[in-house]
């Protein structure tokens, strides 16, 4: 939808008010109850364009995050290790593993940071999946429960998340950084949402009943690790 000079993202959704986020320097994005018409959200976010607008200057004049130091010899973690990165060149296909105590990037342009970071976050994420799968085997039969699906994300402030209605779970990219009891921790904490949504009595006295040191293990994760 084009509201002036903004370009709108408008969402359809079970809710009773209008909620206008702006993401980006470009992206502005609404929710709006499904009911609504399109000239009333056009109206609406016309209304905010002054503020939109100003929103979006200061996001553009933001300063962007640069890519942290990566060379050989760059400590990073895995499965609550810290491990040595090392920088190789191929002129073959892009590839990451796990050699001893290093894990080593194999790129056409060792010296390209955002080449290797990407290189690296695909092998975090390809390695996190194996991982929620394997426990998924293990534990879906011990809890009487299976998830619909899962899923990998960038989460800002939670481990993990579980929608109930569909019963798919998502977990933090990050946990493929912690150990893999924390890895542990968090999936049968998912996977308990599918008998209990909320955190109350019933949903803690299951976590007691599957993993009973749990709360050891929450501490460690968001306390040490």
């Amino acid at each position: 939808m084009q509201v002036g000079k903004h370009k709108v993202v408008v969402t359809r959704k079970s809710i009773k008010h209008l909620y206008l986020r702006v993401k980006s320097a470009h992206q502005v994005e609404v929710s709006a109850p499904r009911h609504w018409p399109e000239n009333h959200i056009r109206s609406i976010v016309a209304e905010r364009s002054d503020w939109i607008t100003e929103q979006q200057q200061k996001l553009a004049t933001k300063p962007q995050p640069q890519p942290a130091s990566f060379k050989n010899g760059t400590r990073i973690p895995f499965e609550g290790r810290s491990y040595t990165v090392v920088l190789t060149q191929t002129t073959g296909r892009r590839n990451a593993s796990l050699k001893d105590a290093c894990i080593e990037l194999k790129l056409p342009q060792p010296d390209d940071i955002n080449a290797a970071i990407k290189l690296l976050d695909s092998w975090y994420r390809t390695q996190l999946k194996q991982r929620i799968q394997q426990l998924l085997q293990v534990w879906q039969p011990v809890m009487n429960v299976a998830a619909s699906d899962f899923g990998v994300r960038k989460m800002k402030t939670r481990w993990g998340s579980c929608n109930t209605r569909t019963g798919k779970i998502w977990l933090n990219f990050d946990l493929i950084k912690k150990s893999p009891q924390s890895l542990e921790y968090v999936v049968v904490h998912e996977l308990t949402h599918l008998y209990e949504r909320y955190h109350n009595a019933r949903f803690y006295a299951l976590m007691d009943k599957f993993l009973p040191d749990w709360r050891v293990r929450r501490k460690r994760l968001n306390h040490y690790e």
